[in-house]
């Protein structure tokens, strides 16, 4: 008699089946593509709605539908001078740009503000589950970020060049991107954080170049940088990430449709001051799978050292040192004029040496549409097994993590080049345990907008 799997031997086994099935069908894909065309594969640079924070962008697009200039990678200057303010004279490649974002999130469910009741003070998730994170507070106006960039693009095709770029953010993002140890660590006040979420020099030779200094993940698809998001709330696969790092990154354009990517970073979250000796490595790749399609993976993997604390204390409760391994699989196609697909699998494994290990992983979906120059609309639909990463503490003292569900319907109207309103709804399902409304729901229906100006 054949062996009934358990639950989560059937869901592992799905998910793999699922995974197959998408490498395969773009594999075949692939082979249809290439009989039609005979020119060589370039990676899709992303789709016509977002931009990676990756790509070095000195100022928002256009418009916020325009095709980009790549994604993940760096890439020398493209020589378009005027996108953007000059800080300097016509001719060069000096650039300031930045953005401001704002907006209203509500739910039925969740507190009213990330402040507990009688004083109790501040909240980690104002009661809406660990997905909202210390940057989006319910039925309260929030300014998540305002960020000013500085840059010098490279120009590297034709011999040796250099650049460097500083992104300064200010608002309720603000905190997630700070270091340990850092000199911007514990810059702002009550919910607004202050410090540099990007800040590097780069050098460039033809297809070679490199990147020292801190920099936003290129873990996943999503982005902490509010310009280059479809949607305004994140996904879970997001908050298994990475936000930043610190170290040294190599890339080389190993041939038209491959890209490779390596290096040394401390750790997570943290900066050269390294107090702890943190060690982790970043590899990746972008293949062209066809003309139309793209195959993203990155991965980190990192040892966190116990010890003390500026004030004396242990790192970890447990005393013991730890070791991760994070990471994403994005698969991204354009099935046809104005569509954009999606597809990513994240998963996030730390383990404390000689004591408990916890994981999440999860699959999540974008599905996007270009209207025409002004509007767009989207749908998100994710899947994620959580095993203690987004775990939390409710307001009873309790430790939970669950599995959930989220489904997120959301549009993009620009009435100028520079400006974005977001509104989307989001309904979240939690199965393990009841997650929302301080652990007493395990659903949640959620609204809300931003609105976002560049300049």
């Amino acid at each position: 008699m054949m062996k009934k799997c358990s639950a989560t031997s059937c869901q592992q086994l799905g998910l793999f089946l699922l995974l197959n099935l998408i490498l395969g069908l773009s594999v075949a894909y692939a082979q249809e593509d290439a009989k039609a065309v005979a020119t060589p594969l370039q990676p899709v640079t992303s789709s016509e709605f977002v931009s990676s924070a990756e790509q070095k962008l000195t100022s928002p697009p256009t418009s916020s539908f325009d095709e980009q200039r790549g994604c993940q990678m760096p890439t020398c200057y493209s020589g378009d001078e005027e996108s953007s303010f000059q800080l300097l004279r016509s001719g060069q490649r000096f650039k300031f740009s930045g953005w401001v974002e704002s907006g209203l999130y509500t739910n039925a469910r969740g507190a009213t503000s990330r402040y507990a009741p009688n004083g109790g003070g501040l909240l980690q998730n104002s009661g809406n589950g660990p997905n909202f994170g210390p940057g989006l507070r319910t039925t309260d106006y929030n300014m998540n970020q305002l960020l000013g960039r500085v840059a010098r693009e490279m120009k590297c095709e034709n011999g040796l060049d250099w650049g460097f770029q500083a992104d300064l953010l200010y608002g309720m993002n603000g905190y997630e991107i700070q270091c340990e140890e850092s000199f911007d660590n514990g810059w702002g006040k009550d919910d607004y954080g202050f410090g540099f979420y990007q800040f590097y020099c780069e050098l460039g030779y033809g297809n070679l170049s490199a990147r020292y200094g801190k920099f936003g993940t290129p873990i996943g698809w999503e982005e902490t940088a509010s310009w280059d998001n479809f949607f305004y709330s994140h996904s879970y696969c997001y908050e298994i990430e990475p936000y930043t790092h610190t170290g040294a990154m190599v890339y080389y354009q190993l041939t038209s449709g491959l890209k490779l990517a390596g290096g040394w970073t401390a750790g997570m979250e943290s900066s050269f001051a390294n107090r702890y000796g943190d060690q982790a490595y970043i590899t990746g790749l972008e293949l062209a799978v066809t003309q139309k399609s793209t195959l993203y993976y990155y991965n980190t993997l990192g040892t966190l050292k116990n010890g003390l604390d500026k004030d004396g204390n242990n790192r970890f409760a447990s005393r013991l040192d730890a070791d991760y391994f994070i990471q994403s699989l994005c698969f991204e196609w354009l099935p046809m004029k104005n569509w954009t697909y999606v597809c990513q699998y994240n998963m996030h494994n730390w383990n404390e040496i000689g004591g408990e290990r916890v994981s999440a992983y999860g699959i999540n979906n974008h599905l996007l549409y270009k209207i025409d120059d002004k509007w767009g609309v989207g749908f998100r639909a994710e899947w994620l097994r959580d095993n203690g990463v987004l775990a939390y503490t409710d307001a009873r003292g309790n430790n939970r993590n669950s599995d959930y569900i989220q489904l997120t319907l959301g549009l993009n109207f620009s009435p100028t080049e520079y400006l974005r309103i977001r509104p989307e709804i989001r309904y979240d399902h939690s199965y393990k345990n009841a997650m929302f409304a301080y652990g007493t729901k395990k659903e949640q229906l959620s609204g809300g907008f931003a609105v976002l100006y560049g300049f």
